[in-house]
């Protein structure tokens, strides 16, 4: 299969999306093993913790202060205590491994949305694991959850019949790898889903089942990293403008600028936007609407961008990116 040098994914449980695939395997730890507190980075995408709090109950969700995203997660600065559950996560593929080691009696689950194939991910030693599919794979659903040393995983959820020819999903996959057909294959793809009446179910739909077996995910992640090279070294950085590289083993889920100056980033984003350039802030966060979400957050939040490299663009497209973004960081 081509998703076999994954190989955590042919023990994986699916789900419908990689929170939904989280909140899953805590529901499941509370029941089965008493789990009774997580702790979330703060810095991190506020779909989950809104997921957790509709999905669970009787699970204390807890905020992590990690925003440094260029530095290893402090497993050992994390206040928890058995029977806690500590999330950590590679976001954005740019995550060096953790460090130090979590109380006796804490599981730890490692979130790999950002960078499927890691070095990280394929040699994680974390009680369990979870990943969004549908972030670096053009499926319409679609999240994981594995346990890196064996243990139990929480069952599937059942979903009604609904039949996906194989043929069809070589097809969408095929279409997936062309830019120019990534908005018509994301619509093609949620419109199957939706017609098939699982699209809130927390099951992964047939659609996504049928198309992962289709994926090249080694080859789409070999052109991230191409790409990501290639925009880097063609796009000299201003003062007070910073590129987020990834470590050894990991490949950039983006491109991600940090900037000194809010104003520049929001300057930068305006000319990206006029020029129709769909650049990304990962992820806009506000601590009066996002529990959790410190100041420190909500300034890194306004000082960062990233712009998409993935399997979809060419170096040609490469290159006309880059002369866009030397237009967007040139000084006034």
């Amino acid at each position: 299969m081509p998703y076999s040098t994954l190989p955590w994914l042919r023990e994986a449980s699916l789900f419908a999306s990689g929170s939904r695939a989280l909140a899953e395997l805590l529901a499941w730890g509370v029941a089965t093993h008493g789990w009774s507190r997580v702790w979330l980075p703060s810095y991190y995408c506020p779909d989950v913790p809104a997921t957790l709090a509709d999905c669970l109950h009787g699970l204390e969700l807890r905020t992590d202060p990690d925003h440094a995203l260029d530095v290893a997660p402090a497993l050992g600065s994390i206040p928890a205590q058995q029977g806690d559950v500590v999330v950590v996560a590679n976001q954005l593929g740019i995550r060096p491994r953790p460090t130090g080691n979590l109380s006796d009696g804490v599981v730890l689950v490692e979130d790999h949305s950002h960078d499927l194939g890691s070095d990280w991910a394929l040699g994680s030693r974390a009680d369990y694991a979870f990943a969004s599919l549908r972030k670096s794979l053009p499926l319409p659903d679609g999240g994981a959850v594995w346990s890196p040393v064996g243990r139990p995983l929480p069952p599937e959820p059942g979903v009604g019949p609904a039949v996906v020819s194989g043929r069809l999903a070589a097809a969408l996959a095929r279409r997936a790898t062309s830019a120019d057909a990534a908005i018509p294959f994301r619509a093609l793809a949620r419109s199957a889903v939706g017609r098939a009446g699982i699209a809130s179910t927390p099951a992964i739909s047939p659609m996504s089942r049928a198309l992962l077996p289709h994926m090249p995910v080694t080859e789409w992640r070999d052109a991230r990293r191409r790409n990501f090279e290639c925009l880097a070294s063609a796009v000299p950085l201003p003062a007070g403008v910073r590129l987020l590289v990834p470590p050894l083993g990991c490949v950039a889920f983006a491109l991600t600028l940090v900037f000194d100056d809010p104003s520049e980033r929001d300057r930068a984003l305006r000319v990206l936007s006029e020029r129709a350039v769909a650049s990304t802030v990962v992820w806009p966060l506000d601590p009066t609407v996002h529990p959790g979400t410190s100041a420190a957050d909500a300034d890194l939040s306004s000082r960062i961008l990233s712009l998409p490299c993935d399997q979809r663009f060419s170096e040609a497209n490469m290159r006309d990116l880059a002369a866009v973004m030397r237009d967007a960081l040139r000084a006034r």
